[in-house]
């Protein structure tokens, strides 16, 4: 089941090496074209945004693949006005529990 989370906890997921990135890559809804980005492109771009406003807005979605014990983050795929996809596959750090992953990624919402 896909849950919400912010920027801002999913760079603290990153930072505080619970997860690490495997691979990132942007979906052109229109185009039906994926491109790969850089794993430190990805790293660079989401600790700039979560130093700006804009941080907030963006609504990212992740989901555990239970045969793997891996993550897949994105934003975009739920928004219809959106014609990008940013898809974030993440590996659990060694020493990092699935449980602290969950805490730390999982928005509540108030």
């Amino acid at each position: 089941m896909r849950k919400r989370t912010t920027t801002k906890q999913l760079h603290n997921a990153l930072s505080n090496n619970l997860l690490t990135v495997e691979k990132a890559e942007l979906y052109n809804k229109t185009t039906r074209k994926t491109e790969g980005i850089s794993i430190d492109t990805f790293k660079d771009s989401i600790e700039f945004l979560c130093e700006t406003i804009f941080a907030p807005c963006i609504g990212w979605y992740f989901e555990k693949n239970h045969v793997t014990g891996n993550y897949e983050v994105d934003c975009s795929r739920m928004d219809g006005s959106v014609d990008i996809i940013v898809t974030v596959y993440l590996r659990v750090c060694e020493g990092a529990n699935a449980e602290d992953v969950e805490k730390t990624l999982l928005l509540l919402e108030e």
